[in-house]
């Protein structure tokens, strides 16, 4: 992870911003994980990486959620 993804900004724009860029990591991740799967010569690597994929586009759905969260901090009409 690069390191600029792993600091706290302080504030909820700038964390978000982090969280944002965590997440288009994610998907990047699924992204491979399901081009390796399709690339698998057995259906146990197939499932594997299937799961791999799984687990990263999770984890890219809960940073975008963050990210929302955090960028509606400042605004008591949308938290």
């Amino acid at each position: 992870m690069p390191p600029d993804t792993n600091q706290h900004g302080g504030s909820p724009t700038d964390d978000a911003g982090v969280a944002r860029k965590r997440a288009e990591d994610a998907r990047r991740r699924a992204l491979a994980a399901h081009h390796a799967a399709e690339q698998a010569t057995t259906e146990y690597a197939r499932r594997g990486h299937g799961r791999v994929a799984d687990i990263h586009s999770a984890l890219a759905l809960s940073h975008d959620d963050h990210a929302r969260t955090l960028g509606h901090a400042g605004d008591p009409d949308r938290a």
